[in-house]
Order: C-alpha cells, then structure tokens, then sequence
C-alpha cells in the first residue's frame, strides 16, 4: 500500500520525509507514534545520513482509503448524480491528476446539456503577494500603499498581516487558523505557531466579523479560546 520512505524538498525548502505504510482497521487512527518516527529517519537516512531529529519540525500523519477492488472510482454519486466521486487513486494521483480532470469534464458535460465554454474565461489566478521575496524597494513601495504589509505576523516564515488578510479575503478564503496556515505559510516555521498564533486568531476575528472565541484551528469543534479566565 506504500512506495517506502523518501526524502523529497518542498517548494519552499525544507525537507519532508516518509512516510511509514502501516495497515490499521481504526478508520480515525491518526496519531503519531516513536516507532514510527525512528522507523522514518533510520530509513531516510540510508539517503541522508546526517538528518538529525533536532531538525523536525513537526510530524503528522493520515489515513489513506484503500478499494477493495483494483481500479479507480471515477463517476456520478449514487447519492447526489451532480457530484462526481474520484476516489481510491492513491500513489498515480500526481501523475493521472491532469487526464482524470480531463475525463470528470466529459463526464459533467454529459451529465448537463447545453454547456459553452466562457469566452472571456481566464484559467490564470494572479499570484498574491509574498513579502518574504520582494527586494527592499518593492518592500518599501508596498508598505507605502498598505501598512499592514508591513507587520510581521510569523517571524519564522516573514509572513505579514497584509497577506493574512488577503488569505482571509480572497475567493474562497481562509475561515480558520489552519486555512490561514495553507495558504500564507504562517504558523508553518520552527515555533508552529507559538508566536504567531494568537495573532492569527485576533485577525480572523477581526476581519470575519465574529468573536474570537469562535475562531477555530480547523473547524468543527477545534476552537482555540472558549472563555476568558478574567
């Protein structure tokens, strides 16, 4: 059910390793374990000898679905035809990714008549700023034009209060402090949010209009202050 240990750089220049590939009957079994932690960097370390646990971060783990069957599940929900399953893809997905996009378009035009492509359609979303790669002179131009970009939010990862509140406010956007997390990187750095994080949910309050003991890690019931103390 797993490709082994790797040792793979992100985009943004840390390294992430593993995974272990353990099967487990608890569907909602996601935690971490000592064994599985030493069983990842004896093993990444036949690639990298020098990895040192001081140099983790953070470590997580997933449940990943299997089929009983051997093939993918691409098609209509049996309880709902407008939503489209494509399910059970595990390691191809990077790989099928653009041709099963491609084939759960046939499927939904099939599905509705009568569909055109926008003329004036713009498959580019604009990149959003990134302060940590701007020169001092853009810097200086954006804080001109915008305070708050000029607010260091997360020291670890030079993330500012301008692009909190673009995550917040953009289509789609962030609703919570793990959503705020994925999209700017703040709370991502070595500390994981210990200086940052209230910042954070003083903003997400603040720009979501609601209390802040309603702003929650990652939704649900994951809230982060219930009460004051005082």
């Amino acid at each position: 059910m797993g490709k082994g240990v790797l040792v793979s750089p992100t985009v943004d220049g840390n390294l992430i390793i593993g995974p272990t590939a353990k099967d487990i009957d608890e569907y909602f079994n996601t935690a971490t374990t000592s064994e599985g932690l030493e069983y990842v960097l004896i093993t990444a370390r036949k690639s990298i000898p020098s990895l040192s646990p001081r140099s983790i971060i953070t470590s997580f783990s997933g449940n990943r679905a299997h089929l009983e069957g051997d093939d993918f599940i691409i098609a209509p929900s049996k309880a709902n035809g407008r939503l489209i399953n494509a399910a059970g893809i595990e390691s191809p997905g990077l790989s099928a990714a653009p041709a099963i996009a491609e084939y759960i378009e046939k499927i939904f035009t099939g599905l509705e008549k009568g569909l055109e492509i926008k003329a004036d359609y713009n498959p580019k979303r604009p990149r959003g700023v990134h302060f940590a790669d701007l020169n001092s002179q853009q810097r200086k131009e954006l804080i001109q034009k915008n305070p708050a970009y000029g607010r260091i939010i997360c020291r670890c990862e030079t993330i500012t209060e301008g692009e909190i509140i673009d995550s917040i406010k953009a289509p789609a956007g962030a609703i919570d402090v793990d959503g705020v997390k994925r999209r700017t990187r703040a709370g991502m750095g070595r500390c994981q949010g210990g200086f940052c994080g209230s910042k954070v949910v003083e903003i997400l309050a603040r720009e979501l209009s609601i209390p802040i003991n309603e702003v929650t890690k990652f939704g649900g019931d994951s809230k982060i202050i219930y009460n004051k103390t005082k």
